[in-house]
């Protein structure tokens, strides 16, 4: 018998008590009093239901058992997960789905003779293993943006964007759903993996062609002079330099030791040209040195000669000896440097590709002072008597200051010195044979 009917079945007697003249003490007599038909504090009224379950006029551990068994059965029900018209099958309880039977329990107690909705608990960890494995075939991963330098030119491998199955959608659809209400089909949704390196970062990185170009010339008759020449321009060949970056000339070519392909020539020591190692790769550096300024770089390395060079017009050069004396020039760009060397007929030419901005450089100098030779005069006993042998003609010293004026886009002028340079006269010497 319901609550309800008992209460109106006390209250039907108690009028018919009084019409009979009945009193309460007689009610009691006949142990009809509220107590007598008040339901147990322990017993859940009518009404009371968890999702569809019903569990009104159950005792309170019966309904618990009641509960655990219940959402037992929900749980190892199938349930189907549905991406791309592809059905995978599993339970909520392989994905790491419980009953949260503390905060169920808790919201029933708070509105007993009602519908409460039961609490879902959800191991992500677990739940991410799982579908990671279940969906493994579905997941594409990204694929960068890539580029080559083919016949000097900049060519790109676009990007491919990735593809996961989005299973934050999938978690922020069941984390608020009650357990009689979890779906038996649920459609996934796939999200776009992006790459790394995009295509269109890559095209504004891309160099479009010769920012920096410039030529001497060598004596090819000079055999060894030659080859090192060749050898430190092949070295340098292709490189490449992040925007950023630093190149080294030194770190580059290495060490000129005739293990490493370098030979004997002229070199200058002592303001005298005598032979050593590696003779001729100044000129290699100092021709980077022209390209460098034309294309704009920033020289963050440079040292004048000691004495004037033939191959290169003064304030322009710069020597190196490693691993103490280096030109070092940093790519202030927007994109990647890229320099070709080419060694042939006397001509040396060295180009540096880059991002066209339309600047042009050119130089100005001043000569401060010229500086007069000496004659040296060495005697020499292998020559005759009053024999006199040229050994190495003079050349003047000077002190000279060299602007580099950049011209941008829109045709501003801007001039900066680059270097004030003290060159110091090479002596003429002579040999003359003793009396």
């Amino acid at each position: 018998m319901s609550l309800r009917w008992k209460y109106c079945s006390y209250f039907l007697i108690l009028a018919l008590l009084a019409l009979t003249g009945c009193t309460m003490n007689g009610a009691r007599l006949l142990n009809l009093t509220p107590e007598a038909v008040s339901s147990d504090p322990d017993q859940l009224p009518p009404g009371t239901f968890l999702d569809d379950l019903a569990l009104g006029g159950m005792m309170q551990e019966e309904a618990k058992e009641k509960i655990r068994s219940w959402s037992k059965d929900k749980l190892e029900e199938n349930l189907f997960l549905v991406y791309n018209e592809t059905e995978i099958q599993l339970t909520p309880e392989e994905l790491g789905i419980t009953l949260d039977f503390e905060r169920t329990w808790q919201n029933l107690s708070e509105n007993t003779g009602q519908e409460s909705p039961s609490v879902l608990a959800i191991d992500y960890v677990m739940a991410n293993q799982v579908l990671h494995e279940k969906l493994a075939e579905f997941n594409r991963s990204a694929v960068d943006a890539s580029f080559k330098i083919e016949n000097d030119q900049f060519k790109i491998t676009p990007a491919i964007s990735g593809e996961a199955v989005n299973v934050d959608a999938f978690f922020d659809e069941i984390k608020e759903v009650s357990l009689g209400d979890l779906p038996k089909r649920i459609s996934l949704t796939g999200v776009e993996i992006p790459a790394a390196v995009t295509t269109e970062s890559l095209e504004a990185l891309a160099f479009d062609g010769v920012i920096g170009e410039y030529t001497t010339k060598y004596n090819a008759g000079d055999k060894n002079r030659t080859a090192n020449l060749i050898t430190a321009a092949k070295k340098m060949d292709k490189a490449v330099l992040k925007p950023g970056e630093t190149f080294s000339f030194n770190g580059t070519i290495g060490p000129r030791t005739a293990e490493t392909g370098f030979k004997d020539a002229y070199i200058v020591i002592n303001n005298e040209y005598v032979k050593g190692i590696g003779g001729g790769i100044c000129q290699v550096s100092s021709t980077l040195y022209n390209a460098a300024l034309l294309a704009n770089l920033s020289i963050v390395e440079r040292h004048p000669h000691a004495v004037v060079v033939a191959y290169i017009p003064l304030g322009q050069d710069a020597t190196i000896n490693y691993p103490n004396l280096d030109l070092k020039l940093r790519n202030d760009s927007s994109s990647y440097l890229y320099f070709r060397t080419k060694v042939e007929a006397g001509n040396l030419t060295i180009k540096i590709y880059g991002k066209k901005t339309g600047v042009k450089v050119r130089f100005e100098k001043e000569i401060e002072k010229e500086l007069n030779y000496h004659t040296v005069r060495k005697m020499d006993p292998d020559l005759l008597p009053g024999a006199v042998i040229q050994q190495q003609s003079g050349s003047k010293g000077y002190i000279v200051k060299t602007w580099k004026i950049v011209t941008d886009a829109q045709g501003k002028e801007t001039k900066q010195l680059l270097s004030r340079d003290s060159y110091a006269p090479t002596n003429r010497i002579l040999k003359i044979g003793a009396d």
